[in-house]
């Protein structure tokens, strides 16, 4: 983000929107922000000192749940600054319990999620894919290597059974797929087996793959393989990557058939009694491209120019019950 706010042709200063991401801070802050609140007053004083030396024209917050401050501590950051205030969140707002109370505190909150806009009338604009995956070729350069492949984190409970059921699913029926669940520490591994029989037959890796690597297994992948959050609907990270990478999505997320480059038939939304004649024919069909237009409005480009205010609203969402409103909040 810093980086292509700064290819756009702003300064920018980047800081944590928490105190510390120190392992003991973070698991009191799991447990509850009121362990932490004096380390938190004292990161919002020093904050509020900082924007209103800086003299900001605008401070952008990103994230959800991470949301340290109380309604007094990140008070002291806003009065401290006529900048414009933005936030963006990339969790569902009934997550994000602190920032629900500083909310009138932005002059803009957008949201990743549909439901979110229209009851909180938020504005919308969905997550974005870095520049790199639209380097990746539409066809591998002799043949795909997997039909399928899954790259993420696996310490949601929810999640993980979706996901290692679909992937069990596809190898069962004859489908090459490249797994890869990354767990943050060997103790959370241990505490996951101890607690939930799903994790005890899989193996785990506990070093993220860098942008690098993982354009690397797209580049050999026909399909990619996607499962939100529970209680969470909007598009994640991975699937904008997979259309960036222009390869097919496999997802759990029904929400994705409501968004414009859905319907151009390369997204497959699972389940697992789905006839395995469909399953085929989704995978072997020829990939159609979106329209350049649609690729481009999900770019980190055009992501950057909306939070900043140069670019027209998102509007790639297209939702019977919701979709006068979400359009009216964009």
């Amino acid at each position: 983000m810093q980086e292509e706010m700064v290819r756009e042709g702003h300064q920018v200063e980047c800081v944590d929107d928490r105190p510390s991401e120190t392992t003991w801070f973070k698991s009191l802050a799991k447990i509850s922000y009121r362990l932490t609140d004096g380390i938190i007053m004292r990161y919002a004083r020093n904050l509020a000192g900082r924007v209103s030396k800086e003299q900001y024209d605008m401070v952008l917050y990103m994230g959800g749940m991470s949301f340290c401050f109380t309604r007094k501590q990140f008070g002291l950051i806003r009065e401290s600054s006529n900048a414009r205030f933005v936030a963006y969140l990339w969790d569902a707002f009934a997550n994000c319990e602190r920032f629900g109370q500083c909310r009138d505190l932005f002059d803009d909150i957008y949201s990743f999620e549909a439901k979110d806009c229209e009851k909180y009338d938020l504005k919308m604009r969905p997550l974005f894919y870095s520049s790199i995956y639209r380097t990746i070729p539409l066809e591998s350069k002799k043949y795909f290597e997997y039909d399928a492949c899954f790259i993420g984190s696996a310490h949601q409970v929810g999640k993980f059974n979706i996901v290692s059921s679909i992937v069990n699913k596809l190898e069962s029926q004859g489908y090459r797929v490249f797994k890869y669940y990354f767990m943050p520490s060997r103790v959370a591994e241990l505490w996951c087996k101890l607690t939930n029989r799903c994790y005890r037959a899989q193996v785990f890796q506990h070093k993220p793959l860098n942008t690098t690597q993982v354009v690397d297994i797209y580049t050999r992948s026909k399909a990619v393989i996607d499962s939100p959050q529970s209680g969470q609907s909007g598009l994640t990270m991975r699937t904008l990557e997979t259309l960036g990478a222009r390869r097919k999505l496999i997802t759990a997320n029904e929400d994705v058939m409501h968004y414009d480059f859905a319907r151009y038939g390369d997204v497959l939304v699972w389940d697992n009694d789905l006839n395995p004649d469909t399953v085929s024919d989704f995978m072997y069909s020829t990939y159609e491209c979106p329209p350049t237009s649609v690729l481009d409005s999900y770019s980190i480009k055009a992501f950057v120019r909306t939070l900043l205010g140069e670019a027209p609203p998102y509007r790639g969402y297209h939702n019977d019950d919701c979709c006068d409103e979400t359009e009216d909040a964009s």
